[in-house]
């Protein structure tokens, strides 16, 4: 029987920080480690195209085109062939007031987790964010060392700007990706205004990405082959897997892939943890003085509550359903389109008092024409002819605001082992009207009715599960981390994170995880 001192569950964003944090020849990450089937075999995507492999871009059942005929769709990062290895965890379900399915998903059993499709948009959490959105047990302050750390590690891009009283400091900057002409057009419109008026409703700049616009500690440029919603993350995107195989390479930690955990049991000194080979469905025994559970939101919460065996008890369940908004910018119809680029091109907020939003405008090259064609107002067959000019000047703006607990919104795991998450309560954005004005004054177009609102779990910003407490009830985490009926157990993912600014959370999912391991090397036990 093997025992190690720290036994970390899943390599997403939350298991690898801990790992780092952790490295030690007994420390283990178990994982189940899916990996890709078949790799995308273009590095860009005007080669894929050219190539005339339909396999290749649409999948072998033309799954690329679900959403056209599927209302329970999914984000289209996830519908790739070579992406679909990252959702093929457990079964959950997303259901409305009225019980109305709305989303039927797995979970991530994927090397490098969510990770592997995100937008890499790693931001920080500031004092603001927490006082605004409530109930944090702790200051943005704790987390400040480790975002440095993690920042440091990962190379992030970006510039100074407007946005930065907003996203605030970040240490050593890389150059920002290359903007396109309509983001370029909007942000010159933008600071040509900024010239005479000092407090802009509409606050914009470049966005801060985990993506290298350089060589940065050992790692090369990312080449801007617009194939991120066609394979997972490339050499010069930041992917958990990176840091992973670094450690490995270094013998500093021991890695156990193809695993799944099945149960885990606390006693005195040790953790007893029982987990399956996946490909031969053998049972092994495990021991560790700390176990952490890094599973995702979903997965983290069902393990405990089978564990507890407390099927049928529902937790609280928070996510960010975003507005999607598409913008029109006229003059810069019929550009000539990049054959580099990055969608998130810039990201922006409303200040006008009423509450923190953020906003990242996305330019739709690498998209297939598919997924744009029912968000342009008119008919189908004249809105594919037009498209090709339409979209030199086009973004689509993806809206958040802060997210917080509600008695309507709760997850619990049914008799059969799958999780169903009742979404009962969602506010529309309620400051679209006022957003609308102040594009126009940048030139962008559009209307309230193109506003479009994807299910609740479609972006996979989930939380709040197992929140922190300074005196955590049943269900609710320590501060450290660890369970409220727990010493030697703890949860390090966004289970723990008791509400949501108006941010993308893996940055401090990362942080915070860097901070419960911290707190496990201090323990004394």
């Amino acid at each position: 029987m093997d025992f190690f001192e720290h036994i970390i569950i899943g390599s997403g964003p939350a298991g690898v920080s801990a790992a780092l944090k952790l490295e030690g020849p007994n420390t283990c990450v178990v994982d189940v480690a899916n990996k890709p089937a078949s790799d995308f075999p273009y590095s860009n995507l005007k080669e894929a195209l050219a190539s005339g492999q339909t396999e290749n871009i649409l999948g072998n059942h033309w799954e690329m085109l679900s959403n056209l005929s599927n209302p329970l769709h999914c984000h289209p990062k996830l519908r790739a062939q070579t992406i679909r290895h990252v959702m093929q965890g457990e079964e959950f379900q997303v259901t409305d007031s009225a019980n109305k399915l709305l989303v039927q998903g797995r979970g991530s059993f994927a090397a490098g987790g969510m990770a592997n499709v995100w937008g890499a948009q790693l931001l920080r959490y500031n004092d603001d964010d927490l006082s605004e959105v409530g109930d944090w047990p702790i200051l943005a302050s704790e987390l400040t060392r480790h975002y440095n750390d993690l920042e440091s590690h990962i190379g992030i891009s970006g510039v100074e700007d407007d946005m930065s009283p907003f996203l605030g400091p970040t240490n050593d900057l890389l150059p920002p990706i290359p903007g396109v002409p309509v983001a370029n057009y909007m942000l010159d419109k933008y600071y040509a205004r900024r010239s005479y008026k000092s407090e802009p409703g509409l606050r914009i700049g470049r966005p801060r990405l985990a993506l290298l616009t350089q060589a940065y500690n050992g790692r090369s440029a990312y080449n801007f082959g617009e194939t991120e919603f066609f394979t997972p993350a490339r050499e010069g995107i930041y992917n958990p897997l990176h840091t992973l195989e670094e450690l490995l390479q270094r013998d500093k930690i021991h890695y156990l892939g193809g695993h799944k955990l099945i149960s885990f049991q606390e006693h005195q000194d040790y953790v007893e943890i029982q987990v399956e080979v996946v490909k031969t469905h053998e049972k092994k025994i495990l021991r560790t003085k700390h176990l952490l559970l890094g599973c995702g939101t979903i997965q983290t919460t069902r393990l405990v509550l089978l564990n507890q065996g407390k099927e049928g008890l529902s937790l609280p369940f928070i996510d960010h359903p975003p507005t999607l908004l598409p913008v029109f910018f006229p003059a810069s119809f019929g550009s000539k389109l990049p054959q580099h680029s990055y969608p998130i091109q810039l990201i922006g907020t409303l200040e006008n008092g009423k509450g923190r939003d953020m906003m990242s405008f996305y330019f739709p090259a690498g998209m297939l024409w598919s997924d744009l064609l029912p968000d342009i107002p008119l008919p189908m067959n004249i809105a594919r002819s037009v498209l090709s000019s339409l979209i030199g000047g086009m973004l689509v703006a993806q809206i958040w605001e802060t997210s917080r607990p509600s008695k309507g919104n709760r997850m619990h795991v049914k008799t059969d082992g799958t999780v169903k998450i009742e979404y009962n309560d969602r506010q529309a954005y309620s400051k679209l009207p006022l957003l609308l004005t102040e594009l126009r004054k940048l030139g962008g177009f559009s209307l309230d009715s193109l506003a479009s609102a994807p299910p609740p779990s479609w972006g996979f910003h989930h939380a709040a599960t197992l929140p922190m407490r300074i005196n955590p009830k049943p269900f609710e985490t320590h501060t450290d981390g660890r369970l409220w009926d727990s010493r030697r157990i703890r949860v390090i993912d966004g289970s723990v994170l008791p509400s949501l600014p108006a941010k993308n959370h893996s940055l401090t999912i990362m942080a915070n995880s860097a901070r419960i391991s911290e707190q496990v090397k201090l323990c004394g036990y």
